[in-house]
Formats: structure tokens, C-alpha cells, sequence
């Protein structure tokens, strides 16, 4: 005689499926990270978030197989036993508070979405659901709460300080008096950003550091110290944090505060008066500088300057960067 599935099992079974898909997925992108340094991703999203957080993406994945594991054994042992769901359902609510968290930071602070995250998000979702209408309730209130506190919360340390990790953006250093830090972000394609990196052969006196945020196979300054190696992704995302989506940037770090310099025409202004053969401090200069406790001070010209995701046409006589 056919032994006839309940619901129940078969809803087990089913779940049982969607954690051992979740298992194989963190765990695969674990391993890339571990060896290819580079994982499942179908947008730049992942490098942005991974970029900014503090526990290193692969132990985060490790987290999220031994989550799937304890909810593929957890459903395992109770598939004859259905009592026994308790302590998977309490597994899940944990997975679902943890991602509402992760759902939040992407978007209040990366302000970017990393597909992979979302597709473990849609993950976990389907688990919650197939858990029953009463712990869906409960799953949807935990996420709503999350969020809510998140929401509810302003997240601006990134304009009040350079972070620690922009160094490991730097792809090459020149040089020069040292005295205001200088980061000048800069893309392959852009033509105002060549004008800029160009206009330093010139003999200006500053140390300048180059953030790029594409790869650069290759640099129209010889004369500067090529690190070896970089992360552009922490560049674009700390342009995203500043809210600036045009380039070139200079960001001028000061003792009495911060500038962000955008546009060719006034970057090569500030150059001439900061880092000229008579270099001095103007009035106007000294108008533009904020303190540390304000808003950061954005010179945002109109034209001579491209957009972060298109590309520039060239500009003629000006090498090109690649």
C-alpha cells in the first residue's frame, strides 16, 4: 500500500531543497572569493557593499552556508516529526532579522543593491513563506521592525571623514610638498580627468594621490609611484556615499576640514594656486574651506566634467590613459 504525503511533508521536503540551493550558493561564492577573489555577482553592487564592510566577505558567506545547513538538517530531523519545527522556524526569524539588516545598509549606505544579496534574500524569503502563514506574520513584522529602525536612523560618517580603507583604492602617488592630503578621482574614459593628470607634468609642487574607478592598464604620468595593487570599487563607492556622481574629484583634506572639487576647470584653478611655482593661499581658498563638525564643501561646475557611468569622448592632443 502507497503511504499518501501530507502537506506538511512535502512542504518539508520542498524547503528541505530550497536550503540545500542556498548551501551549494554560499558556499560556491565562498570558495571564489577564497581563490578567484572574485565571486557571483551581476552587478557592480557586490563590490560596492563587500567594500565597506568591516567582517571579510568570505567569512559572511561561510555564515550564510552554516545558516542553510542548519536549516536543511533542522527541517531533516523533523520530517517525521513535525513538532520538532520550532527550532527551525526560530532559525529562520534569525536569518530574516539578518537580512532586513543587510537590506538597510545597502540601500541607506551603500546605496547600491548587490544582486547576489538579494537573490540569498529571496532565499530566505521562500523559506519564511513555506513555514506557514502564522510565521510568515512574524517573519514580515521582524523585517518591517528592522527596517523601521534602520530608516529611522542618519548615516553621514562618511562625510565627516576620509576612511581608513581609501588608501587601498590608491592606484598610483605623486610626489610633492606634503601639507593637505589630495585624492583625485579619475575613470579611464574620462577626457577632463586626462586634462587634469596631464596638467601635473607641468611642475606643480603637491603630493597627489590617484583613486581610480575603473581599471587603468595604463598612466599618463611616468613620474608617479604605481602601487601594486588596487581596488577601484572603494573609490566609487566613497563618490557614492559623497553623493557626487561626476568626475574628475579632487578631495582636499584639510586640518580645518574637507573640499571635494569637481570639474577640470577648478581643479586646475586650485592647482595653480595651491601647487603652482607661487603657490599661495587666496582669500577665495580660504572661503571654501568647512570645518570637520560641517557638511562638506562640494564645487560643482556645470560642464568640464563626465558622468561616473558614461564614458567621455576624447580631447584632442591629450593622451589617452588606456
Amino acid at each position: 500500500m502507497k503511504i499518501r504525503k501530507t502537506p506538511v511533508a512535502l512542504t518539508i521536503r520542498l524547503s528541505r531543497a530550497v536550503a540545500l540551493i542556498g548551501s551549494a550558493i554560499t558556499l560556491i561564492q565562498a570558495l571564489l572569493l577564497m581563490y578567484e577573489r572574485k565571486g557571483i555577482c551581476f552587478n557592480d553592487g557586490c563590490e560596492v557593499v563587500d567594500s565597506l564592510t568591516t567582517v571579510d566577505p568570505i567569512l559572511i558567506n561561510l555564515g550564510g552556508f552554516i545558516f542553510f545547513q542548519l536549516v536543511f538538517w533542522g527541517l531533516w530531523v523533523a520530517h517525521n516529526k513535525p513538532q520538532r519545527l520550532g527550532g527551525v522556524r526560530v532559525i529562520l526569524l534569525a536569518g530574516i532579522a539578518v537580512e532586513a539588516v543587510l537590506v538597510a545598509f545597502q540601500y541607506l549606505v551603500a546605496q547600491i543593491f548587490c544582486s547576489y544579496c538579494l537573490l540569498i534574500l529571496g532565499l530566505v524569503i521562500i523559506l519564511n513563506l513555506l513555514s506557514g502563514v502564522r510565521h510568515t506574520f512574524a517573519a514580515m513584522i521582524i523585517f518591517a521592525a528592522v527596517m523601521t529602525g534602520f530608516v529611522s536612523l542618519q548615516f553621514s560618517g562618511a562625510g565627516n571623514r576620509l576612511p581608513d580603507s581609501l588608501d587601498e583604492g590608491i592606484f598610483a602617488s605623486l610626489d610633492g610638498a606634503e601639507g593637505e592630503g589630495r585624492y583625485l578621482f579619475f575613470s579611464s574614459t574620462c577626457k577632463y580627468c586626462e586634462e587634469v593628470i596631464v596638467s601635473l607634468q607641468e611642475g606643480y609642487d603637491c603630493a597627489v594621490q590617484f583613486n581610480p574607478i575603473d581599471e587603468i592598464p595604463e598612466f599618463a604620468l611616468p613620474q608617479a609611484k604605481r602601487q601594486p595593487s588596487y581596488n577601484p570599487s572603494i573609490n566609487k563607492s566613497f563618490l557614492q556615499q559623497l553623493n557626487l556622481d561626476q568626475i574628475p574629484v579632487l578631495y582636499v583634506e584639510r586640518e580645518t576640514g574637507f573640499q571635494a572639487i569637481t570639474g577640470a576647470g577648478p581643479i586646475l584653478d586650485y592647482l595653480e594656486i595651491e601647487c603652482g611655482k607661487e603657490a599661495q593661499q587666496t582669500p577665495a581658498m580660504q572661503m571654501n574651506e568647512v570645518s570637520q563638525e560641517s557638511a562638506l564643501d562640494f564645487l560643482q561646475p556645470q560642464e568640464e566634467s563626465c558622468s561616473v557611468d558614461t564614458d567621455c569622448e576624447e580631447i584632442e592632443g591629450v593622451p589617452q590613459l588606456q
